[in-house]
C-alpha cells in the first residue's frame, strides 16, 4: 500500500516532530529545511525553559497560564513518542522567579498569579493523568526570607525572590536527538538548503514554489503543512491567509556557557516582571545566560524578519556576550565566579515571533501573552504557529490529529 505523501516547511522543531509523528501514522513526509541542518535554529539556541505559567503573570485572564500548562504537562510525554529521552539528564536547577526593581508587578501580585498557575496544573493533572516533565506531580511558587534570598541575587536590585519548581531543558541535547531520529526515519525525506517562497492551489493539490541551491523549484502535494518560523507570514500570505493585525520578529541572544557546572555553583533566575532576563544552571551541560535590554539586538514588523543570522560578526557577537555577562552579573553575583575562557561560549541569536508590536517593557504589550496560538487551517493547507517552545510537542501531535480528522 503506498504511503499518504505530505510537505512540512520547516525543519525546526515543530516541523521535526509533526514530521516524526506523522511518519508513524503511515504517511511519506518531506520535510523541507532552509538551512544545512534540521533544528538549528530558535529551537536549538532558546533558554528550553517549560512553562507553567508564571512568566505570564500579565495575562491576568490566565489564558496564556492554561496553554503553558497543557503543554508542559505533554512535553516530555510527546517527545518520548519519538526519541527516548530521560527527563532528569536533561533538565535545569529549579528556577528562582526575581522581582526586579522596576518591575511592572508587585510581589503580592506576581505571588497571587502563582497560586492561580498551582491550582490550573493540579486541575490538568487529574484531567490528564500527566506530571510534569514526567517527574514531577506539583509544581510550588513560596516567597523566600530576606536572607534566603540575599544568597542568591544582590538584593539591591530586587524586590523579593520566590523558589519554584519550574524547569528548562537543554534545548541541544533534545534538537541533536530528534534530529538523529530525523536522519534514521525511513520515511521522512529531508530536503535541506531548501527555501519554500510560496504555496499556491492547483485543483485539489498545493504546489510549493521555492529555491534550492539557486535553482528554482516547484513541487505538488496533496497536504501541506507550513511550520516555518521566520517565513510562517510570507507563505501564509502566499496563501491568502489573512495576517495577523499586528506581529512583530525579534531577534534575541541566548548565550551559553559551554563547561560542566554544579548544581550550587549557580543559581536559575527568571528576572521578573518586564525586560530583564536569566541565568539557567544547566549542570554537566553548562549554563544559559541573557539579559533582554542587551540581548535583543533585533527588532521587525515585516512579513519575513531580516537574515540575523549572519548580520553580526563575531566580535559583535562576543561583545553581546561580554555586556550581557556583565550586567547579569551584578544582579547574580555567583556568575562571577565561574572560571572560562573565550573558546568556552557560544553566543548564539534566535528569532522570536509572537502577535503584538509593542515591547515587553510596557504593561499593554500583547508579547505578555501566547494564548492565541495554535493551528490555522486551510482545506488541505495548514499553518501552526506554536508560540512558545514548551507547546512544540503538545501541538506536533495536534496537527497530525487535526489531518487525520481527529480533532
Amino acid at each position: 500500500m503506498e504511503k499518504k505523501k505530505i510537505s512540512i516547511l520547516g525543519a525546526g522543531g515543530a516541523g521535526a516532530c509533526a514530521a516524526l509523528e506523522l511518519s508513524q501514522r503511515g504517511y511519506s513526509v518531506d520535510l523541507y529545511e532552509e538551512g544545512p541542518i534540521p533544528i538549528r535554529k530558535a529551537s536549538y539556541v532558546n533558554e528550553g525553559k517549560i512553562h507553567v505559567g508564571f512568566i505570564y503573570a500579565m495575562d491576568r485572564d490566565l489564558h496564556t497560564a492554561k496553554q503553558m500548562i497543557l503543554g508542559a504537562l505533554h512535553f516530555i510525554s510527546n517527545l518520548k513518542r519519538w526519541i527516548d529521552i530521560k527527563p532528569e539528564d536533561v533538565i535545569s536547577t529549579p528556577f528562582n522567579y526575581c522581582v526586579h526593581r522596576g518591575s511592572l508587578m508587585s510581589p503580592t501580585e506576581l505571588a497571587s498569579h502563582y497560586q492561580e498557575c498551582i491550582k490550573i496544573f493540579n486541575t490538568y493533572k487529574a484531567v490528564y493523568k500527566k506530571s510534569y516533565l514526567d517527574l514531577f506531580d506539583s509544581i510550588d511558587a513560596n516567597l523566600l526570607t530576606n536572607k534566603e534570598a540575599d544568597k542568591i541575587v544582590n538584593s539591591e536590585f530586587f524586590d523579593a525572590v520566590f523558589s519554584t519548581s519550574e524547569y528548562a531543558v537543554e534545548t541541544r541535547a533534545i534538537a541533536n536527538q530528534l534530529t538523529e531520529a530525523l536522519y534514521a526515519n525511513p520515511s521522512i525525506n529531508l530536503i535541506l538548503n531548501t527555501r519554500v517562497m510560496s504555496v499556491e492551489r492547483s485543483g485539489s493539490g498545493l504546489i510549493i514554489k521555492g529555491n534550492s541551491k539557486g535553482v528554482q523549484i516547484e513541487e505538488k502535494y496533496p497536504i501541506v503543512i507550513n511550520a516555518t518560523w521566520n517565513g510562517l507570514l510570507e507563505i501564509d500570505k502566499s496563501m491568502g491567509v489573512e495576517l495577523p493585525k499586528a506581529w512583530s520578529y525579534r531577534y534575541k541572544y541566548g548565550n551559553k556557557i559551554l563547561i560542566p557546572i554544579t548544581p550550587d555553583n549557580l543559581p536559575s533566575c527568571t528576572m521578573v516582571q518586564g525586560p530583564f532576563g536569566d541565568t539557567v544552571n544547566f549542570k554537566e551541560k553548562g549554563a544559559f545566560i541573557s539579559w533582554y535590554p542587551i540581548g535583543r539586538a533585533g527588532w521587525s514588523e515585516e512579513c519575513r524578519p531580516p537574515e540575523w543570522d549572519s548580520m553580526f560578526s563575531d566580535t559583535e557577537r562576543h561583545n553581546i556576550f561580554n555586556s550581557s555577562f556583565k550586567e547579569l552579573t551584578k544582579r547574580v553575583p555567583a556568575l562571577g565566579n565561574l572560571a572560562f575562557n573565550p573558546n568556552n561560549i557560544s553566543p548564539v541569536g534566535g528569532v522570536i515571533y509572537a502577535l503584538g508590536n509593542t515591547d515587553v517593557d510596557k504593561h499593554d504589550s500583547k508579547l505578555h501573552t501566547r494564548s492565541d496560538v495554535g493551528i490555522r487551517s486551510y482545506g488541505n493547507y495548514h499553518s501552526l504557529h506554536t508560540g512558545k517552545y514548551t507547546l512544540i510537542p503538545y501541538w506536533a501531535v495536534k496537527i497530525a490529529d487535526r489531518i487525520e480528522g481527529l480533532s
